[in-house]
C-alpha cells in the first residue's frame, strides 16, 4: 500500500438502467484517457458492474447489460487506456445493491424487520439520495458471500486492477433467515431493534475482514476500499462494534460528502478532524453534480468545486470529484474543463500538502455512545450528530486547530481535552483524565459530559460538583456580565436546550442558572414563544471553574449547532481561551477556516475564504469567491521563524516573532492560500 493516494481522482459512476440501449455505443479509448489526462487526473474508479446489478465486461459470474454494444469490454477498454495513460486504476462493484442479481437470486436479499423483502418498499419511487431505494443483498448469506469472492476473483485474474472500490457495505436491519439462525446461536434476540442493529454492525464488520483478506491473499499489493463509511466515528466503548473494526479493513479511506443535498459543508470537517490524524490515505469525495449522485445535466459552480477541493488539501487529503458517465459512454468535455480548471490547481499546491502532518494543541471527544439512537453518526444517513457538529462551528470559527478522539485515544500531547454535551464517562477514561489532569492537562465539559458512563454521578472527583437532575425548565437563561465575560452583552441570554441542575461543592461560579417563571403549556403561556425570565438569577450554578476544570451544566455545542446563537459560541471562546492561549489570532471573519500542518519541519498554514450560503429552499452552495485584503495572523510557534513564504507563489513576505507569535500579513486571499513558515 503505498503512503499516500493520488491527490486528482474521478469517481466515475455508470449505475445504466437496463431500459437504456446503445450504451458504450460512443466509447472511444483514446479519448477518454485524452479527456482524463488532459484535466490533470491521474486515478479514476471504473465500473465493472453497477447497482442495477449488471456487468460491463464479459462476465461468466452474472449478466453482461443488456444494452451493452455487443462485442465491447467497456471495463476492459477503459482500464488499457487509463494504464497506457499512466493513470491509475481502481475496479468499483457493488455488494448489497445490485438489482439483478435480487432478481436471480430473491433468497439472498435481506428481510427488514417491517418484514419487507429486499429492505426496500414496494412502489418506492424515491432517488439514491434515499437508503431504500434500491433492494437489498444480504453480506450473512454464504452463498452470496461466496458469489461475490467469485466475482472479485475474475475482475482480478483478467485485469490486474490497482485496487477495488467495494460499494454498499450496510445491513438493513436485517432479519433474513441466515440473521436469525446466526442470532440465535449468539443468544441475540431478533425481536429487539438493539439485538439486529448490533449484528448487522457484525455482518459488516466480518464481510469486509473476510473479502479484504481473500483479496490480499492473491495480492498483497491490492488498494482495497470498503464504502461502509469507516469515517464514521463513535467513541470506541464497544471496540468489537467500533467502526474502528472498519478501518481496520480498509487501505485507505474516502470520506463521501457531496455537500449540497444530503451531507451539508459541515459534514466533510467533522469526519476528516477525526480521521485525518491517522496513518491511512484520506480522500474527499465531493461530485460534479449541482446535488447529488446522477444529478445529470447539472455542472457544479466553479467556486463550490474549488472551495471543497482547496478545504480537503488544507485537512490533508486527495480529491476525488464524483461524475457519472453517460450511457453512451461519453465523457463531457464540458463537465471535465471545469474538473480540469480545479485540478491545475490542485497539481500546482498539492506539493506543499502531500505528505504533510496535522498540527493541533486541542482534542474534542466524540459526542455519544455507537448503537444508540443519539449515536455520534448513522452510517446510513450520515447525519452528523449536533454536538460534534458544534464542536466544529464554534471552533472552526474561533480559529481554534481540534482534533475529534474516541476512548481509545492517548490525550498526553494535547493542551485541552473538550468533552462536548453528552459525554459520560468509563471508569478507564476517568482514569485517564484524571492522570492528564495532574500532568497539567485542562478540561472544557458541557452538558452532561463528565459523569459516569451509567450512573448519576461525577466520574471525576476534580469536576468539585453534584449532579442534582435535569434542568427543571425547558427554556433558561444565561447570566452574563463583564465581571467574568470581558466585551460580552450583559444581560439574561436564553439557552433553547434543556441542561442539568448541579450543586457546586468548591469552585468559582462564573455563571448563575436564570430561571423562567414556569414552563410553557397548553393552559400555561406567555406571549409568542418562550416564557420570560425571571427578574434575578437563581441559586444553580450554570458556569463552575474548578482549577483547570470548566463546566457548563448545559449543551452549548449542541445548542449552537441547532440555534446559531452567537453569545454561545463567544462564551464557549472565553472559556477556552482562560484555560489555554489561542494557538491562531488574527482579523479573519468567522467565515474564514485555518489549519496548521507541518511538513519536512516547516508549518503550512492554509487560509480558506469561502462562504456557502443556501440561495433556495433545499441545498447550500457557493457561485462567488470574494477576496480578503490586508489579513493579519499570528500563529503560536516555539521558535522564531526564519521566513514566510506565500505558496505555490514563492513569494517572500514579511515575518515578526513577537511574545511567542509568528505574525504575518497577506494581502490578499483569493478563497485559499498557503503560506509557508520555515
Amino acid at each position: 500500500m503505498r503512503a499516500n493516494m493520488p491527490y486528482r481522482q474521478i469517481h466515475l459512476d455508470f449505475h445504466t438502467s437496463p431500459l437504456i440501449p446503445g450504451v458504450g455505443n460512443d466509447f472511444d479509448a483514446k479519448a477518454f484517457a485524452r479527456t482524463l489526462t488532459e484535466n490533470h487526473i491521474n486515478s479514476i474508479n471504473l465500473f465493472t458492474k453497477c447497482h442495477h446489478g449488471f456487468y460491463y465486461y464479459p462476465t461468466k459470474i452474472g449478466r453482461v447489460h443488456p444494452g451493452l454494444k455487443p462485442g465491447l469490454d467497456l471495463f476492459g477498454e477503459q482500464v488499457r487506456a487509463c494504464r497506457e495513460a499512466g493513470i491509475r486504476t481502481v475496479a468499483y462493484t457493488t455488494v448489497v445493491w445490485a438489482e439483478d442479481t435480487c432478481d436471480l437470486h430473491p433468497e439472498w436479499m435481506q428481510i427488514d424487520e417491517d418484514g419487507v423483502l429486499g429492505a426496500r418498499h414496494p412502489f418506492n419511487e424515491s432517488y439514491n439520495s434515499e437508503v431504500r431505494a434500491w433492494r437489498s443483498l444480504c453480506m450473512n448469506n454464504r452463498d452470496y458471500v461466496e458469489y461475490m469472492k467469485a466475482e472479485l476473483r475474475e475482475v482480478y485474474t483478467l485485469y490486474r486492477p490497482d485496487g477495488f472500490w467495494i460499494d454498499i457495505i450496510f445491513q438493513f436491519n436485517c432479519i433474513c433467515p441466515s440473521c436469525r439462525k446466526e442470532m440465535l446461536s449468539l443468544g441475540m434476540d431478533y425481536h429487539s431493534h438493539d439485538d439486529v442493529m448490533k449484528h448487522d454492525r457484525m455482518v459488516e464488520i466480518r464481510f469486509a475482514e473476510e473479502i479484504g483478506r481473500f483479496l490480499h491473499g492473491m495480492d498483497p499489493s491490492l488498494e482495497v476500499y470498503f464504502n461502509g463509511c469507516p469515517a464514521e466515528f463513535d467513541q470506541a466503548d464497544d471496540m468489537a462494534l467500533s467502526t474502528a473494526q472498519r478501518r481496520r479493513h480498509n487501505d485507505f479511506i474516502d470520506i463521501e460528502s457531496l455537500p449540497s443535498e444530503v451531507w451539508g459543508y459541515a459534514h466533510f470537517p467533522v469526519l476528516v478532524n477525526y480521521v485525518n490524524r491517522m496513518e491511512k490515505p484520506i480522500t474527499m469525495m465531493n461530485g460534479k453534480f449541482h446535488k447529488t449522485w446522477g444529478d445529470f445535466g447539472t455542472l457544479r459552480n466553479k467556486a463550490a468545486l474549488e472551495f471543497e477541493a482547496f478545504r480537503a488539501l488544507a485537512y490533508g487529503t486527495g480529491i476525488c470529484v464524483g461524475d457519472q458517465l453517460h450511457p453512451n459512454g461519453e465523457l463531457d468535455q464540458t463537465v471535465y474543463n471545469r474538473i480540469g480548471e480545479v485540478m491545475a490547481k490542485i497539481q500546482e499546491k498539492e506539493p506543499y500538502c502531500i505528505g504533510s502532518r496535522k498540527l493541533t494543541r486541542v482534542a474534542a471527544y466524540a459526542g455519544n455512545r455507537v448503537l444508540e439512537n443519539e449515536r455520534g453518526f448513522s452510517a446510513t444517513t450520515m447525519n452528523i450528530n449536533l454536538a460534534n457538529e458544534g464542536v466544529y462551528r464554534v471552533l472552526s470559527e474561533l480559529k481554534i486547530p481540534f482534533d475529534f478522539v474516541d476512548f481509545s485515544d492517548d490525550i498526553d500531547h494535547y493542551e485541552l481535552v473538550i468533552l462536548p454535551d453528552h459525554v459520560r464517562l468509563p471508569d478507564h477514561v476517568a482514569r485517564k483524565l484524571s492522570s492528564y489532569l495532574k500532568r497539567g492537562g485542562r478540561i472544557l465539559a458541557t452538558g452532561q459530559s463528565g459523569l459516569k458512563y451509567d450512573t448519576d454521578e461525577y466520574a471525576l472527583e476534580e469536576f468539585g460538583l453534584r449532579y442534582v437532575g435535569p434542568e427543571q425548565y425547558s427554556v433558561a437563561y444565561m447570566q452574563i456580565d463583564n465581571s467574568q465575560f470581558d466585551g460580552l452583552p450583559e444581560m439574561y441570554h436564553v439557552l433553547y436546550m434543556r441542561g442539568i441542575e448541579v450543586k457546586a461543592e468548591r469552585g468559582e461560579v462564573l455563571s448563575w442558572l436564570v430561571e423562567s417563571y414556569f414552563n410553557r403549556t397548553y393552559d400555561r403561556f406567555c406571549s409568542h414563544r418562550q416564557t420570560p425570565p425571571k427578574p434575578y438569577p437563581s441559586d444553580k450554578p450554570l458556569i463552575i471553574q474548578n482549577g483547570n476544570i470548566i463546566s457548563v451544566t448545559h449543551p452549548l455545542f449542541s445548542d449552537y449547532a441547532e440555534n446559531g446563537c452567537k453569545i454561545y459560541k463567544d462564551v464557549l471562546g472565553q472559556l477556552i481561551f482562560r484555560l489555554i492561549q489561542p494557538v491562531v489570532k488574527g482579523n479573519l471573519p468567522s467565515t474564514a477556516e485555518v489549519t496548521l500542518r507541518e511538513l519536512n519541519g516547516e508549518t503550512v498554514l492554509h487560509l480558506l475564504s469561502y462562504n456557502p450560503a443556501k440561495r433556495c429552499h433545499t441545498i447550500e452552495t457557493l457561485e462567488d469567491v470574494i477576496p480578503l485584503y490586508d489579513v493579519e495572523v499570528a500563529v503560536r510557534m516555539e521558535k522564531a521563524p526564519q521566513r514566510a513564504v506565500l505558496e505555490p507563489q514563492g513569494i517572500a513576505i514579511p515575518v515578526r516573532y513577537e511574545d511567542g507569535y509568528a505574525c504575518i500579513m497577506v494581502d490578499r486571499i483569493d478563497g485559499h492560500q498557503m503560506v509557508v513558515l520555515s
